[in-house]
C-alpha cells in the first residue's frame, strides 16, 4: 500500500520478488521526479535570465526590418515614400501617423546624413515648427535650438511643378548645420571640420525631445 509519501510499504517477514520490485521502481520513479524538478527550477532560471536578451534580439531584428525598409530605396522618392507609406502625393492637408513620425525619427538619429533627403515638409512632420525662420538670398532656414545645439536647415525653391500641374514641389533639404554649445560660447573658435556623426544623433534626440523647443499643434 502506498503511504502519503508515495512509497510503498513492504510488507513484514521478508519482502517477496514482487514486492522488491514495486519498491525499486517507486525508488526510481522518485528519483527521476526530483530531478525533473530540480531541471525544471534550473531551465526557469536560465529562461529569467535570457529574457533581457532575448527581448533585445527581437527589437534588433524589427528595427534591422524598418532600416531595410528605408534602405532598399534606390533613389529619394523610394526613401521618403518607405518613411511615411500612408502619404498621399501632393496633399497639403496630410499629417503622419505618429507611429510613422516615432519609426522615421528613430532611424535619422541613427543616421543624421539620411536629413539630406528629405524635404521642407518631412522636416516639418518629424521635428514640428522650428524655434526661427529666416531668408539669407535666396536660401528659406529653418533654425531649431536646444540648451545644448542649434541645427539650421538650408531650402532653396524647387523648380518645376507638382505631379498634378498645380504649384511647385516641395523644397528639398539643401544644406544641414550643426553648432554645438561649446561652438555657440562668445569668443569661441571655429570649428575645423563637421561635427561628429554621434554629436549629430544626439542633438537630433534633443531637437525630438524638446529642449528648449515647442512642437505644432
Amino acid at each position: 500500500m502506498a503511504t502519503a509519501s508515495g512509497h510503498f510499504n513492504v510488507a513484514r517477514g521478508g519482502s517477496s520478488p514482487y514486492a522488491s520490485a514495486v519498491a525499486l521502481v517507486d525508488t526510481a520513479y522518485m528519483g527521476f521526479y526530483q530531478q525533473v524538478r530540480t531541471s525544471a527550477r534550473r531551465i526557469s532560471r536560465v529562461l529569467l535570465a535570457l529574457l533581457p536578451l532575448m527581448m533585445l534580439l527581437v527589437g534588433s531584428c524589427k528595427t534591422s526590418q524598418v532600416t531595410d525598409s528605408f534602405s532598399t530605396g534606390t533613389n529619394t522618392a523610394q526613401f521618403r515614400a518607405a518613411l511615411f507609406p500612408d502619404r498621399v502625393a501632393d496633399d497639403k492637408s496630410y499629417r503622419p501617423a505618429g507611429g510613422y513620425v516615432n519609426r522615421a525619427r528613430d532611424y535619422i538619429e541613427g543616421d543624421p546624413a539620411a536629413l539630406m533627403r528629405l524635404t521642407e515638409a518631412e522636416v516639418s512632420y518629424l521635428f514640428g515648427k522650428p524655434t526661427m525662420e529666416r531668408k539669407d538670398a535666396d536660401a528659406r532656414i529653418w533654425q531649431y535650438k536646444t540648451k545644448s545645439c542649434v541645427v539650421d536647415f538650408f531650402f532653396y525653391d524647387a523648380s518645376g511643378k507638382t505631379a498634378d500641374g498645380k504649384g511647385k514641389p516641395e523644397s528639398p533639404v539643401s544644406y544641414v548645420d550643426y553648432r554645438l554649445k561649446e561652438d555657440l560660447q562668445q569668443g569661441s573658435a571655429a570649428r575645423l571640420g563637421s561635427v561628429p556623426e554621434s554629436s549629430q544623433s544626439k542633438c537630433i534626440e534633443k531637437i525630438v525631445s524638446g529642449d528648449g523647443f515647442s512642437f505644432t499643434g
